[in-house]
């Protein structure tokens, strides 16, 4: 087990290097720097360096009072209230900043991970060369295709969908966001459309409490289509274009190959849930921006 002295020693490195770096964040879990954030010498707390505190929803939640305080400190991004392994922790973390705009293509990323509420890991990310946790080809700006608040709500949905199932089973789910002309040209519905005839306002997942809706109906063969603003369009839908993808692993089934080849042709981003596997696939341009893999 990591000792108190050796993660601290962890984090004060952490901050050496984003000093000596021009562009570089520093970027940790609420969590795991806690006892760091709470201690009169502020380690910290150094302002000389751009730090970004990752908490999960219901620490946000519970720790309502520290907010403004930590605010001073770093930006402060939430995450689902999910369990993650170290390195999926960090996934989560960056696709939420770079769907935000929080980061950008053009940063580097001093990533803090660790378990047991301590540092053990650190990661240095150039975003705009990195190939195992992230992978962007052509657009990094996801922002441009859907609003970062929608793209956040449906990526805690899918995961709760990995983690939970579905009334104790496993599902499988393909959520395409944005881009909604294009992606209805080349969708077929496979079942009547059940969000057909309700007010955009009454179908929009930031504007009402529809997370359950959309849980039950992943239960359906076919995709969910939501548009950028987070207003659902329809749900059961056959993608019925087929693209030439590159670069996918072996082994994908038609879900993947689907989702896939609809963000191939269009400016939408698809998020996968797998049946077999529970891990959630995040698709754009055609390719894997990233893979969260279930904790088991």
């Amino acid at each position: 087990m990591i000792t108190l002295q050796a993660s601290k020693i962890i984090l004060s490195k952490a901050l050496e290097i984003a000093k000596e770096s021009e562009n570089a964040t520093v970027m940790a879990y609420y969590s795991d720097i806690s006892s760091y954030l709470k201690e009169e010498d502020g380690l910290f707390s150094d302002n000389g360096v751009k730090k970004i505190i990752v908490m999960k929803e219901d620490e946000f939640e519970e720790n309502e009072e520290e907010i403004e305080s930590l605010k001073s400190i770093g930006e402060i991004v939430k995450v689902p209230s999910i369990k993650f392994d170290r390195i999926n922790k960090i996934k989560v973390a960056l696709m939420i900043c770079t769907s935000s705009g929080i980061l950008s293509k053009d940063d580097d990323v001093i990533a803090l991970s660790g378990s047991m509420n301590q540092v053990d890991t650190l990661l240095f990310i150039d975003i705009s060369k990195e190939k195992e946790l992230l992978s962007f080809k052509g657009d990094i700006d996801l922002e441009k295709s859907v609003k970062p608040e929608v793209f956040e709500k449906v990526l805690r949905i899918a995961l709760e969908l990995a983690n939970q199932g579905r009334e104790g089973k496993s599902v499988g789910a393909i959520f395409v966001l944005g881009d909604k002309e294009k992606v209805l040209e080349n969708i077929k519905q496979m079942i009547f459309n059940p969000f057909k005839g309700y007010a955009p306002d009454e179908r929009n997942i930031l504007k009402s409490n529809l997370d359950d809706t959309l849980k039950e109906y992943s239960l359906l063969d076919g995709a969910i289509v939501i548009d950028c603003n987070g207003v659902i369009e329809t749900a059961g839908a056959y993608i019925s274009v087929s693209a030439a993808v590159e670069d996918l692993p072996k082994g994908l089934g038609a879900r993947h190959i689907a989702a896939a080849s609809i963000t191939a042709v269009t400016n939408a981003i698809s998020i996968v849930v797998s049946e077999s596997t529970g891990d959630v696939t995040i698709f754009k341009n055609g390719s894997i921006i990233t893979r969260i893999e279930k904790v088991s």
